[in-house]
């Protein structure tokens, strides 16, 4: 019986340890690896990763506002006494005022030249200290290799991904959706496709998504089968002459109808990508 115990104990520290919170879930993906996954009605609107490394902590995400980010930080005082030392923010919506402003202000942000661009466009003034990019950026942080890529253009301009080579862990931030049909109101469809085609041949175990829950390459190749759909039935539509708001009640995907997210972001969606497709065709 005593035995019995001992591998039931063994298995259960085996599994992801998950914590529930208000507008996160908490998942421990590795050692020092966490993923905040964002819950549906929450104030949460993307997934963050967690990293700690030796001597500090690097959080990863977008999207931030006081309540999530605070969240965050508590989450984080229950894993490590460590300090979050530097913020990946992997990218920002411009006109979006209330978001990524209220960092802790000791911690320093790392963005792409894109990023940053937008977050100098608006009227709030940033008071964290940041280092910004153009093409790529790695850091050693002890044992932990952290590599980031700044794709230019996808979900939005200067999308940045961040990948744990040691660990194979991808985090793609709102470059990609786990069966879940996000925000596409700032996409650049023809470079996102190429975008979501590298994120797919990337050696990863695990893959934390910008919506949706832990997967692995097999989701990205799901997303990458409805994003094409998605831009395939625009230019469908685009082709037959017709205008935003004809072609927008002609528009039809039952395939993916039920999809979370689907009817929420359909108008903005919609109207992103006949504008964006239109121009390329």
């Amino acid at each position: 019986m005593k035995r019995i115990l001992i591998v039931i104990t063994l298995f259960m520290l085996m599994l992801p340890a998950v914590t529930e919170a208000a507008n996160f879930r908490f998942q421990r993906i590795r050692e020092g690896v966490y993923a905040a996954i964002a819950e549906p009605g929450g104030k949460a609107a993307s997934n963050c990763l967690i990293i700690v490394t030796n001597y500090q902590v690097i959080l990863a995400g977008a999207h931030f506002v006081p309540e999530t980010t605070q969240e965050l930080l508590n989450y984080i005082k229950t894993v490590t006494p460590l300090q979050v030392r530097y913020i990946i923010l992997t990218h920002h919506h411009r006109g979006f005022n209330y978001v990524d402003f209220d960092l802790p202000a000791n911690a320093e942000i790392i963005a792409s030249g894109q990023t940053w661009q937008a977050l100098k466009s608006e009227y709030r003034q940033l008071k964290n200290q940041i280092t910004f990019f153009d093409h790529g950026l790695t850091l050693m942080r002890g044992n932990t290799i952290i590599v980031m890529n700044n794709t230019e253009q996808g979900h939005s301009e200067g999308d940045v991904f961040v990948y744990l080579p040691k660990e194979k862990v991808l985090f793609t931030s709102d470059l990609f959706f786990n069966d879940v049909a996000g925000y596409m109101g700032d996409g650049h469809f023809r470079d996102w496709i190429n975008a979501l085609d590298l994120l797919a041949d990337i050696d990863a175990s695990t893959v934390v998504p910008g919506l949706g829950g832990v997967t692995n390459s097999d989701g990205i190749r799901r997303f990458q089968e409805f994003f094409r759909d998605f831009s395939t039935e625009v230019l469908r539509l685009i082709g037959k002459g017709l205008s935003l708001e004809t072609a927008r009640r002609q528009f039809s995907l039952p395939q993916y109808a039920a999809l979370p997210g689907f009817k929420t972001f359909f108008d903005v969606n919609f109207k992103r990508a006949y504008s964006e497709l239109k121009v390329i065709k």
